[in-house]
């Protein structure tokens, strides 16, 4: 996501035109326009100078704020010349916790575009509280993901039970075996991560398997509604023979 900004800037059409126009505090003297090299320039180059720095963003995110078009530049050039100081950010939380670098690139430039679109963001919006912002959505949607982790719970619930059986019960060849994945559906309740696990296809109620293609003709003449009622409690479960174990 980053990368894309990036190249978007990198075009010569784009970044040599003239975005920005700072005041200056001498009387009488013409602003100073900016193109987004140059703005860039300014903010993080070596000579940058923080007193001009700050008047700089101030003039980047009243283009943004005010930038209602479309297809306007404003607030992607604003997203633009926070990525230097976002990119850190991204680094530690990939390492750290594992997190998905375009998962978290996206998250970020979302709570950047949410802070700019905020009604009250013209009177409290600065650069910093902006680049705290998507710091902080950045390190709490990466501590969230880690929480996501993968249950053998059920498998191992399964597999007890079948060493458990009587002696006269021969264990299910792996080929009459199913796969079971049952997704995290949208939404903050219920599942926190997506089931999988294997069973026997006699453990399972036919309505259960009544979208799938092996199935469908023996469950057609279970009630539909019901079939429809359990896929919106549990989410997407679809269902195909296990291959053989090792």
């Amino acid at each position: 996501m980053f990368a894309s900004v990036k190249r978007h800037f990198d075009d010569p059409r784009v970044g040599d035109a003239v975005l920005v126009t700072v005041p200056t505090d001498i009387e009488g003297a013409e602003p100073i326009r900016l193109t987004a090299a140059e703005t860039h320039e300014a903010l993080y180059g070596p000579g940058s100078d923080p007193q001009f720095a700050a008047a700089v963003w101030k003039e980047v995110l009243s283009t943004a704020l005010s930038d209602l078009a479309p297809h306007g530049i404003g607030k992607l050039l604003a997203i633009w010349l926070t990525l230097p100081r976002l990119t850190g950010t991204v680094h530690r939380a990939c390492t750290r916790l594992r997190a998905d670098r375009s998962d978290l690139e996206a998250e970020m430039i979302l709570a950047l575009l949410e802070e700019l679109a905020a009604p009250d963001a013209a009177s409290r919006l600065s650069d910093s509280s902006l680049i705290h912002t998507a710091r902080t959505r950045a390190w709490r949607f990466a501590r969230d993901g880690l929480r996501e982790l993968p249950s053998t719970h059920v498998e191992r619930i399964a597999q007890d039970r079948a060493l458990s059986a009587p002696d006269g019960e021969a264990d299910a060849p792996a080929e009459e075996c199913l796969d079971v994945r049952v997704d995290r559906p949208d939404g903050p309740d219920g599942l926190q991560a997506p089931l999988r696990f294997r069973v026997r296809p006699e453990h399972l109620r036919k309505g259960a398997l009544a979208d799938t293609d092996e199935t469908r003709d023996r469950s057609t003449h279970h009630d539909h509604r019901k079939n429809r009622r359990s896929e919106r409690r549990a989410g997407t479960r679809p269902v195909r023979p296990a291959g053989r174990r090792a």
